[in-house]
């Protein structure tokens, strides 16, 4: 094991201690990498909660770091079958939009929200093959033996995103892939992400904090993300067909509708905690995030709420899975 993947282990052994990516970036400034090591030091300086006056300048140059296609720097597990998840610090977000950003009488009340815990998030949503290996079945309308399998004549779906899987199953799969050899602790090591931790990802964790606060555009479509809205194929894609977010996630919007963990309700902003809100307690609907295939942009916003009946499956309905960061795979 070299410095870079020793200090990387260190980062994944101690999520919340942000010394080693100091001194990693200390290590690529000795190996004549000063870009690696300048994006290494923002994102300790804009990974810590404190707000200064200079953030908004430090968050321009690591997306202008970006942009020149500097890689970010993030720990990556891969488990038993194949499945790349990255670690999701903890740290703050301001959650939801403005009242003139809203759309469809949902209420997007903006509010600040802190995620107390790191975890992992899936790098892609759940794919065909996957759901297949876990599962025994593969349910999905796009694939060679489903309902629309001549609109993807041809094509390898394994790559897809698994589809028409209703709240239900995708909360099975999680507790059946918490069961696999590498990850037997307990039940629920594998989940779906809350509401808040879907969009917290989607708007690139703790290091955004200024410059995408305000407008509802998402931290990857600034960053040149170009998910397939009006004009693109009319089905899914294969997951990682466009440039991923800030945190490395990809397809976070407009592939596949994600499920999350709670239960729906168009007021619970003004009524959720600010650290870690896990939904009403009880209701009718899950929620769905990130607008797919079907929707046109004004869905695909990372504010954008939608909800569906958990015994409900569509075309357009997937799901990706967060990983509890303290048990290890």
């Amino acid at each position: 094991m070299d410095m870079e993947e020793a200090l990387l282990q260190a980062i994944q052994d101690n999520p919340s201690d942000w010394t080693p990516w100091l001194i990693l970036a200390d290590w690529f400034e000795e190996h004549n990498d000063p870009q690696r090591a300048e994006i290494l030091r923002l994102q300790y300086i804009l990974g810590q909660a404190a707000t200064t006056a200079e953030r908004p300048l430090q968050e321009e140059r690591l997306c202008q770091l970006l942009r020149k296609g500097v890689r970010f720097c993030m720990p990556v597990r891969t488990n038993s079958i194949g499945m790349r998840l990255t670690l999701v610090p903890a740290g703050t977000f301001l959650m939801g939009s403005r009242p003139r950003y809203c759309t469809g009488g949902r209420n997007e009340h903006p509010h600040e929200v802190e995620i107390t815990q790191p975890f992992y998030a899936g790098i892609y949503p759940v794919t065909q093959e996957q759901y297949q290996r876990v599962m025994g079945q593969n349910p999905s309308r796009f694939s060679s033996t489903g309902r629309d399998k001549d609109k993807v004549k041809g094509m390898d779906t394994r790559s897809f995103p698994v589809e028409c899987v209703n709240w239900d199953e995708a909360a099975d799969f999680c507790r059946r892939l918490s069961q696999l050899p590498d990850g037997k602790i307990h039940e629920h090591l594998y989940r779906l992400a809350t509401e808040a931790e879907w969009e917290y990802i989607c708007r690139g964790g703790p290091f955004l904090k200024t410059i995408f606060s305000a407008p509802d555009s998402g931290n990857h479509l600034d960053l040149n993300h170009n998910p397939p809205f009006d004009g693109y194929p009319k089905r899914p894609t294969k997951v990682g067909s466009y440039p991923p977010n800030l945190l490395g996630l990809y397809d976070l919007l407009g592939n596949v509708w994600e499920w999350c963990a709670d239960w729906f309700e168009a007021e619970y902003y003004k009524r959720s905690p600010r650290q870690d809100p896990q939904g009403p307690e009880t209701g009718k609907c899950r929620v769905l995030r990130g607008g797919s295939w079907i929707c046109d942009s004004r869905s695909c916003r990372p504010a954008y709420r939608n909800d569906g009946v958990p015994s409900s499956r569509n075309g357009s309905f997937g799901f990706r899975v967060v990983l509890v960061a303290s048990v290890r795979t």
